[in-house]
């Protein structure tokens, strides 16, 4: 058997990461190709033994079985599978699961929204998106889906042009002038060019008919659903989080196409009357949601809204907002008022099982590499079965809404089943008794996607 060796790559480019100094560096590290180094094509047959199984959907794992991968997809799970033309993997007993999914990224920002507009052109930004792949890897997410990105880099990555984790796009966000999607200097005039615009990465588009223009463009370059701004943002520097950003009419605009494409839209909000003004227009996902009442969850329960959970940020991070690189006075107040609001958020979540999923909302740097905490900090609300189906099973169901746009509709997403995509960790321990032990990336020892190995740390 083919094995990879990366633990010593993985350890220097996480080093490297956590600070912003360390850019250099892992500049170094991908640009020597040693990343890329650690993927082993897809040959034929590839049989796990005696692993302990979790499916994505079960209360529990099943121990003493074996799990046979051929290409990209499982074929057969159960005990004691002939192993003839396979290249064995033997599992001592460890957990094989489906590979987590992120479903609220931010590839196209590792510098920071301020930096990414004033001093980086739209390749160089991509070329740094590629970096974050691998980190996100080695923690063993094997799909991630980018908000407010550039539709045209998932596409790349569905064709092999770019190898990476499955990469679902949101393409442009859309929102109004100063709303959270204007991201143009504080000296822009308007109808003034923007670098997200040429980036592709927001859309500051006003009424109805710019808004289901853009949504149209975003379909057209690939977009899988929409990503629409309803109320402010903590990260940009126009738009109070008391300030509604879109009107009826214009989220209804978005919706619609949205409709026609047979997908759905998500919308970054905090404020309780704007959620629901938006749930009134026809919108299936909330993002974040950090400031709504008690009796709007019991809503989403009801017509079976989504909620897209970014714990780690809201509850650890925004602790200390002063901490974050571009945050300035008015981001650091924003993300102090919504800390005090997300502990109730994930209260009410569990409490009336509301449908949800999880992402880090995490972009810069030294962040991309604790996005797994964004699942660790889940039991503090939730069992570790409940925050590990929200990022497989649970995500997976709603990327397998996103309609014709959809590349990878060949097989089950977020699943450990015959006919599921072969996305898979195997995890030294079993996180369903202790979620904490995916907090150190050595625990996750192999990521198998789409069949391929892109890390091995087995002897």
């Amino acid at each position: 058997m083919h094995k990879l060796r990366i633990k010593t790559l993985a350890r220097l480019a996480l080093k490297a990461v956590t600070s912003l100094s360390g850019l250099v560096t892992l500049t170094l590290l991908f640009a020597t190709g040693a990343a890329n180094a650690v993927v082993s094509p897809a040959e034929g047959k590839v049989l796990f033994t005696n692993v302990n199984v979790w499916d994505g959907l079960a209360d529990d794992a099943t121990p003493g079985m074996d799990v046979l991968i051929d290409g990209n997809k499982v074929v057969a799970v159960g005990p004691n599978l002939d192993a003839t033309g396979a290249t064995v993997i033997e599992g001592n007993g460890k957990t094989l699961m489906p590979g987590l999914i992120d479903m609220h990224t931010h590839l196209m920002f590792p510098m920071g929204l301020p930096a990414h507009e004033n001093d980086w052109m739209p390749a160089t930004s991509g070329a740094m998106a590629r970096e974050g792949f691998d980190i996100y890897m080695n923690q063993g997410f094997t799909t991630l889906r980018d908000m407010c990105s550039t539709a045209n880099f998932a596409k790349a990555v569905a064709q092999g042009v770019i190898d990476g984790p499955r990469l679902y796009s949101s393409g442009a966000c859309l929102g109004t002038t100063g709303a959270h999607t204007d991201w143009a200097p504080g000296t822009a005039r308007l109808g003034d060019d923007y670098n997200h615009k040429r980036t592709g990465t927001s859309y500051v588009v006003n009424g109805a008919e710019e808004w289901r223009a853009a949504a149209r463009q975003n379909f057209r370059d690939g977009a899988t659903f929409l990503k629409i701004m309803v109320g402010g943002g903590v990260a940009s520097a126009f738009d109070p989080l008391e300030s509604i950003t879109a009107s009826p009419a214009e989220i209804r605009a978005a919706v619609e196409v949205a409709e026609q494409f047979d997908s759905f839209v998500c919308m970054h909000v905090y404020q309780d009357e704007h959620i629901n003004i938006a749930l009134d227009n026809g919108v299936t996902c909330v993002e974040h949601g950090f400031l709504m009442k008690e009796a709007t969850m019991k809503r989403m329960k009801k017509e079976g809204i989504v909620l897209s959970g970014q714990s780690f940020v809201s509850y650890e991070t925004f602790k200390d907002p002063a901490g974050i690189p571009g945050f300035g006075p008015e981001q650091i107040a924003k993300g102090k008022a919504v800390n005090k609001g997300a502990d109730d958020m994930f209260r009410w979540a569990a409490e009336y099982d509301v449908d949800m999923f999880l992402g880090g909302d995490v972009y810069t740097y030294d962040l991309i590499p604790q996005a797994i905490l964004n699942v660790t900090i889940m039991d503090r609300w939730f069992t570790p079965v409940e925050a590990l189906r929200a990022s497989t099973s649970g995500a997976g169901k709603w990327l397998m809404k996103t309609g014709p746009k959809n590349p990878y509709k060949d097989a089950q997403l977020g699943t450990l089943q015959e006919g599921s995509y072969a996305d898979v960790i195997l995890v030294d321990g079993n996180p369903l008794n202790d979620l904490q032990i995916l907090k150190d990336s050595d625990n996750v020892q192999l990521v198998m996607k789409d069949g391929r190995i892109y890390k091995n740390l087995l002897d």
